[in-house]
């Protein structure tokens, strides 16, 4: 009974070291990381970053190593800063040989975002479908939910909990009628009334075509776009931007990433390379002339700008990723991280990171040391061993504290 409590107890202290000791290590030794924000100019025609210069006041810098003074970033970047510039009579009347004005920019500027942890979470079962032609100029809450099943469409009154029939078969009949496949793959929409306007949903079938639909005047509206089926969409995201030019971002079985044209759902690869939704975070901040596109993975960053015209490749820069000392030592010290919580997604569950064979060197000095100052003990002990050469430091500090369990 003794022998199976202080085993117990053993497990237990090398578990929670599992957890708090790369912790605590990182806390203490870990140095912030700063990245600059950058983005395309349509000026100078590359990539230029918010830096500061040696009085730390803020000044930029592009990859060329020029330096600008704040007043010479804004005018290198007028579509970002357009506000500031019109409000000091420096904004350009043209840009590339176009003729703009300040309004044209706010009308085609947008940003979208895009992390794991949004993706990566218990997703809803029942969705809202606003109305897209309200009355009034401001959207209005709907008074409704909608679930796609095997069978159809089901609309269900949230006041009284009652499926709306009527409504009901009527969209039904038409997600039929346009060769929908039921039940739905993929839903995805922007239910907020905190927007312009509001561009439905984005529908992936049985079938993994992709439809569009949207209520107007309380009559559904649906639309079988251009997406080939052999594409495999897997993630959507309905964007609702000012221009209106574009229904949403799309990405394959293949992960390249698209854009789908609002007029006539044509559609567009965007040239970012490949990008997992699941496991990298995305940030687009687009205006009438380039799109500056930062996709950031765990271990790996990069910015691509794309030509906002005709979605061609403008340019692409990799900052160089220098490992930090601290990171690597602790390669040397921890042969694995336990931790409960992680940046990709919301769920508390134990997992295991890190996993570093490097460790299995202190592993074997450790193991060594335990069976020297261990030798006279009574059974086990090549076990003990083997476990302090396997889990390191995890295991050593509760053997050498609690000691082996005596016969």
């Amino acid at each position: 009974m003794i022998k199976s409590i202080k085993t117990g107890i053993i497990l237990l202290a090398a578990l929670l070291l599992a957890w708090l000791l790369p912790w605590c290590y990182a806390f203490v030794f870990a140095s912030p990381s700063w990245s600059p924000f950058t983005l395309y100019s349509c000026v100078t025609h590359g990539f230029a970053s918010v830096d500061f210069d040696r009085e730390n006041n803020v000044a930029g810098r592009d990859l060329q190593g020029n330096t600008y003074t704040q007043q010479q970033f804004d005018s290198i970047l007028p579509t970002f800063y357009y506000r500031q510039l019109a409000a000091e009579g420096r904004f350009p009347s043209e840009i590339e040989g176009v003729a703009v004005e300040s309004r044209d920019v706010e009308r085609t500027n947008f940003m979208f975002r895009t992390s794991p942890g949004e993706i990566n979470r218990r997703r809803p079962t029942v969705y809202q479908l606003l109305e897209s032609m309200p009355d009034r100029i401001d959207l209005e809450p709907a008074t409704d939910v909608f679930r796609i099943t095997g069978e159809g469409i089901e609309f269900v009154d949230m006041e009284t909990n009652t499926i709306d029939q009527k409504k009901s078969a009527a969209f039904t009949k038409v997600l039929r009628d346009k060769g929908f496949s039921f039940p739905a793959r993929v839903v995805s929409g922007n239910p907020s009334t905190r927007k312009r306007y509001d561009n439905g949903y984005l529908l992936v079938d049985d079938a993994l075509r992709v439809y569009h639909m949207k209520q107007v005047r309380g009559r559904p509206f649906v639309r079988r776009t251009d997406v080939a089926d052999s594409l495999q969409i897997g993630q959507i995201f309905v964007t609702e931007f000012a221009d209106r030019k574009s229904l949403g971002f799309l990405v394959d079985s293949e992960k390249r990433f698209y854009t789908l044209g609002a007029e006539d759902y044509k559609l567009h690869e965007i040239p970012v390379g490949k990008f997992g939704p699941t496991r990298e975070n995305m940030m687009i901040i687009g205006d009438m002339f380039y799109w500056t596109v930062t996709i950031q993975g765990a271990e790996s960053k990069r910015y691509v700008a794309v030509n906002a015209r005709d979605y061609s490749l403008a340019d692409e820069y990799r900052p160089e990723e220098k490992p930090q000392a601290w990171a690597e030592y602790a390669k040397y010290l921890f042969p694995f991280e336990l931790s409960f919580t992680s940046p990709l997604d919301g769920y508390v569950k134990p997992r295991i990171a890190e996993v570093s064979f490097q460790a299995l060197w202190l592993g074997l000095v450790l193991g060594a040391f335990y069976a020297l100052i261990r030798r006279r003990s009574p059974g086990g002990r090549l076990w003990q061993t083997v476990g302090v050469v396997l889990f390191g430091l995890f295991l050593f500090v509760p053997l050498l504290v609690f000691g082996t369990a005596k016969r």
